[in-house]
């Protein structure tokens, strides 16, 4: 006989994780794993844009001041793709400012870049549609 002990189950909810910083990036991808959450992780926005299968998955981490692009840019490019997740974009600098009003219009949140691995997971589950897996249905 099986028996769940715990709360709705994270296992299979999508999460792409964006980050030009190898540590921080493996590091939360572990974080999220053993939080069951199915991590597919991208070294620039350019390797996430350029994988069909990042659309699949209901929420991104993204670092929004990573070199090559503009992460905020990265998701109006997502969505034009038929993206219709939520984003958690990190940001080192204002996290109140002009990127959160952006970031606000499509329920988008901005948190800090050293933001700990608690808060982005609580941020991460509130953050994620449960009807998601419908949408994937009908495309």
């Amino acid at each position: 006989m099986t028996q769940q002990s715990h709360s709705p189950s994270t296992e299979s909810i999508g999460v792409s994780l964006v980050d030009g910083d190898a540590a921080i990036r493996h590091a939360r991808q572990l974080m999220l794993r053993s939080e069951n959450y199915d991590v597919r992780s991208y070294p620039t926005s350019t390797a996430l844009l350029a994988d069909p299968r990042s659309r699949d998955y209901p929420c991104i981490v993204i670092d929004i001041e990573m070199r090559e692009s503009d992460g905020l840019d990265v998701l109006r490019q997502m969505r034009a793709s038929g993206w219709r997740g939520k984003a958690i974009l990190l940001d080192g600098e204002d996290p109140a400012g002009d990127v959160a009003k952006e970031a606000k219009l499509h329920g988008d949140r901005v948190f800090e870049r050293t933001i700990g691995d608690r808060p982005l997971v609580a941020a991460i589950a509130a953050s994620i549609d449960r009807s998601w897996s419908g949408w994937n249905t009908q495309g």
